[in-house]
This record gives structure tokens, C-alpha cells and sequence, in this order.
């Protein structure tokens, strides 16, 4: 049996990290594109039955789940000496209730441009359908106009639990940064090919079937689910009869729905540019808008990064208890 960490034993601001939990696409294909056993992200408040975490629709913190429904991996940064204050950080956001930028998968399509992964026709076409129905949840949040005031920008589970610890190494000191391992950044992902692609090509690719009508759409976020397990379904047949991918080439529709996500992505995250909404693009114009998403993408800090590919979070166990030990730190209305 590997190493295991009581309740009584978290110290606020440890990392949690959950497995996948069962019948959930989304999650799956979050720990399928960034390679990784977990898919989702908080920290322990100060009072350990409490996990600080970003979940539509804003951060917020909940009771950990009952015993045995997901497994909880717990990381400790070596170097701080005092990680409560990064809890005090996280709960800042969770009274502000900042938000999350996600209507199921909003983000899906930056872990799927952060992988190595290299779609063939079939899933081509159902990631172009994921894409899609991102888009319009990134658009709809941004329309929705949620809590302008807010200086920093929306951002996912692991995200935000990162971008806590980068908050306390500004306040308090260099010992509370997380360190990654080099790979983080330096993998040749779907972006990257993608870029490479673009490059030097003088050509146009039609944006006709792009997801302008489906913006003004009252069900686009209802079909994520069944997108989601397509998608999800598609890539568990490809890995049963691997398909070579040397030298494929990305579709010119499956580029056409990364530059019309990546424009709404850019929006939510405060780009300022104006990207006029036509029939076509050239491959230039597309290239522009991936090479700023690309900027997000290498600071976008996945589960998988803070389970196991960092330098100083410390390996202290999956986290072990029962439903009565639950009860003794979990108020009775969050059981």
C-alpha cells in the first residue's frame, strides 16, 4: 500500500488533487489530454473537512466528498514555512466568488491545444463540435459581463490554485512559488503544430460553418455532455487500433474552430484587439490569434502538472478517513 495522510495530518494550503470521477466525459478527457490519473484541483482551508477550490460557477469551498467516491492525492510545498496564508488568498476569491470562466467545457479546448494529441478524421470532426459548444460558453460568460471590477482573470481549478501560490511568493517571498519540471513547457503540443503549420501558407480558410449562429443558441451548453462522450468514446476506440499519425496535417475546419475559440478565449482574458467577424481568414490572421492563445497555454498550469510534475511539491500521500471522521470537521447541512 502506497503512502497515506489523515485528516487530522492537512495543513492549510496543502494541494488536492481528484481522481476522475466515474460517468463524468469531461473529466476524463481532461486526464486523457494532459495524460494524467486526476482532473481537478483545490487546497485545504484552514479547516481541513473544507477544500478551496474553482467549480462553476466561482470559487467557492465545499465539504471533501464522502470516503471512497474519488481518490484525494495531497501535495506540500517544501519550502514555505507557513502555507495558511495561501488559504487566506484562496478564501480572498471565494468571498469575491471569483468566477469561473466554464459552462461545462469551456475550457476543455485549451487542455486539448496544450496536449501532444493529433486528432484523425473522426475525432477531428467531434473535437470541432466540442470547440463549438466552447465557444459559446466562453461567450456567453463574457457576455454575461460577470464581476467587471475583477483584476485577476478568470481561471480553471489548477489554475487558480497555482496562481494562489504565485500571489503569496509576490507578498511574502520566493519560498512559496511552485517549481515545474522543464517538460511543462516545453512539450510540442497541438498549438504548436497547429502554428507550424500556418506558417508561410497563402491561403484562406472559410469560417461559414463556424459557431456565430450557435452563440445566440439557448442549448449550446446541453450538448456538451453528448460531445463530450462522443469524443470521449471515439478516443477510446482510436487507442484499441492505433492509427499512425506522422504525417497527418491538422483539417482546415478543425483550424478555422481553433481560431474562432481562440478569439473568444482572448476576449474573456482581456484582449483588447478587435477581431472582425467574416466569412474567411487567412492563415496569417489565424496565426496571430494562436500565437497569443499559445502565451495563455504556456503559463496554463494542468492537474496532471501539480500531481507530478513539479520540483518542490511534496508527495505527502492519498488521503485516507472515514465518513465519522468526516463528521467531526464537516458541518451536518454540508454532509
Amino acid at each position: 500500500m502506497g503512502k497515506t495522510i489523515t485528516l487530522a495530518e492537512l495543513k492549510p494550503g496543502d494541494i488536492v488533487l481528484f481522481s476522475v470521477p466515474k460517468k463524468s466525459w469531461e473529466s476524463w478527457l481532461i486526464a486523457f489530454f494532459t495524460k494524467s490519473k486526476v482532473s481537478h484541483t483545490g487546497m485545504v482551508n484552514k479547516n481541513p473537512g473544507y477544500i478551496l477550490q474553482e467549480i462553476p460557477e466561482h470559487a467557492t469551498s465545499l465539504a471533501i466528498p464522502a470516503s471512497g467516491t474519488r481518490t484525494l492525492y495531497i501535495r506540500r510545498l517544501k519550502s514555505a514555512p507557513d502555507t495558511s496564508k495561501v488559504a487566506e488568498i484562496a478564501q480572498k476569491y471565494v468571498d469575491e466568488e471569483l468566477p469561473y470562466p466554464m459552462s461545462n467545457l469551456a475550457f476543455l479546448g485549451l487542455y486539448i491545444l496544450a496536449s501532444d494529441f493529433m486528432p484523425n478524421n473522426a475525432t477531428g470532426k467531434l473535437i470541432e463540435c466540442v470547440l463549438k459548444t466552447a465557444a459559446f460558453a466562453v461567450m456567453e460568460f463574457v457576455n454575461k459581463k460577470l464581476h467587471p471590477g475583477t483584476e485577476v482573470p478568470p481561471m480553471v481549478c489548477s489554475q487558480f490554485a497555482a496562481a494562489c501560490y504565485d500571489e503569496a511568493a509576490l507578498k511574502y517571498g520566493p519560498e512559496y512559488k511552485i517549481h515545474y519540471n522543464d517538460d511543462v513547457s516545453s512539450v510540442k503540443s497541438l498549438l504548436h503544430k497547429i502554428i507550424e503549420q500556418l506558417e508561410g501558407e497563402d491561403k484562406t480558410y472559410s469560417l461559414e460553418n463556424e459557431p456565430a449562429p450557435l452563440l445566440g443558441a439557448a442549448n449550446g451548453t446541453n450538448d456538451s455532455e453528448f460531445y463530450c462522450e462522443q469524443l470521449a468514446k471515439e478516443i477510446q476506440n482510436q487507442e484499441k487500433t492505433p492509427v499512425l499519425t506522422a504525417e497527418r496535417s491538422i483539417s482546415d475546419s478543425l483550424i478555422a474552430s481553433f481560431y474562432q475559440y481562440g478569439k473568444g478565449l482572448l476576449k474573456l482574458f482581456g484582449d483588447k484587439t478587435d477581431y472582425p467577424d467574416k466569412k474567411e481568414a487567412t492563415a496569417e490572421e489565424i496565426k496571430k490569434v494562436l500565437e497569443e492563445l499559445l502565451r495563455i497555454q504556456e503559463a496554463f498550469v494542468t492537474p496532471g502538472d501539480l500531481l507530478s510534475n513539479t520540483t518542490n511539491l511534496e508527495d505527502m500521500g492519498i488521503l485516507t478517513y472515514t465518513d465519522d471522521e468526516r463528521k467531526k470537521y464537516v458541518d451536518p447541512k454540508d454532509l
